[in-house]
């Protein structure tokens, strides 16, 4: 059987670590075509060195690419992932396989796949859930759409690690997204509370105020906690954080995060299920989030 031909839109950072493993551990060279703002035709000699040594070939149009490549990998900037998204399912050959590895939102990565499967091709949500720079081509890929089987029949053996989150495309990017809202959410809430024990004075007591507890349980037992005690407390703890936020003023920085941590705790308490959950014996954070989705869709949004 015939090794598939792979081409890369756009030759970033996670793509160049792809192209150059690929080409390491065996694979044909795979194809490149950049129109990026830095990177587009004609091409630089510096980015033409830089494509050659990962093993790849540069090519200098789309159409070019698409007419070879069995399987097109999309990596580009978020604010052109749609746009370019378009343009390859525009030129694309019946058959082929995208693979969409932008940190697109959902409903855009659902516009591709169905421009896609449009033109009788197969597409792959694929969504990084690491950093390049740490793990490498073995950094996690979480994936859905119909082309994720596929996928991971070509790419498994040469060592990616592929997880699949089932056949509907915009699944794995709203798994990504909200795990955004924690990970980018605690680096700001970190940030901000670091900055400000730095201005107190208290640094090395406050990292180790923050990190002990959390090193001493697992993170899901935290989550759990959270979401269920949310229910019963979130009014008491906004008023316990508008305190917080003022002490934030004192030392002469503005309480974004913590600000912020009011208007939630205030927004959980406006559900108005305090009282339901005080009256129960028992209940789990899926009780919880269940309660809290049927109130939300009845106040307004802001």
């Amino acid at each position: 059987m015939t090794a598939p031909v792979i081409g890369f839109v756009g030759f970033g950072e996670a793509a160049q670590c792809f192209a150059r493993h690929l080409t390491a551990n065996g694979a044909a060279a795979p194809l490149v075509f950049c129109e990026g703002r830095t990177n587009r035709p004609p091409y630089s000699e510096p980015f033409r060195l830089q494509v050659r040594e990962t093993g790849a070939e540069l090519l200098d149009t789309l159409e070019a690419l698409l007419a070879r490549a069995d399987i097109v990998i999309s990596a580009v900037v978020v604010a052109t992932a749609a746009e370019v998204g378009a343009a390859i399912a525009a030129g694309l050959r019946p058959g082929a396989l995208v693979v969409d590895i932008n940190a697109s939102t959902p409903s855009s990565k659902i516009a591709v796949a169905e421009a896609v499967q449009a033109r009788g091709g197969a597409y792959t949500d694929a969504n990084l859930m690491g950093a390049v720079s740490i793990y490498g081509a073995k950094v996690p890929l979480y994936c859905s759409g119909d082309g994720v089987e596929r996928f991971t029949a070509v790419f498994a053996p040469f060592g990616f690690t592929i997880e699949s989150a089932g056949p509907r495309a915009g699944d794995a990017a709203a798994v990504k997204m909200l795990r955004s809202v924690v990970t980018k959410g605690i680096e700001a809430l970190v940030i901000e509370a670091m900055t400000a024990a730095s201005a107190a004075g208290v640094r090395a007591q406050a990292l180790r105020g923050i990190c002990e507890p959390m090193d001493a349980t697992r993170f899901s037992t935290f989550v759990d906690m959270c979401i269920r005690t949310d229910v019963l407390h979130a009014e008491r703890r906004a008023v316990e954080m508008d305190g917080v936020a003022e002490g934030i003023r004192e030392l002469g920085l503005d309480p974004v995060m913590t600000q912020a941590t009011c208007t939630r705790l205030r927004a959980s308490a406006a559900l108005g299920q305090r009282e339901a959950f005080v009256a129960r014996t028992s209940y789990t954070a899926d009780d919880v989030l269940d309660a809290y989705r049927a109130r939300s869709g009845e106040l307004p949004c802001r």
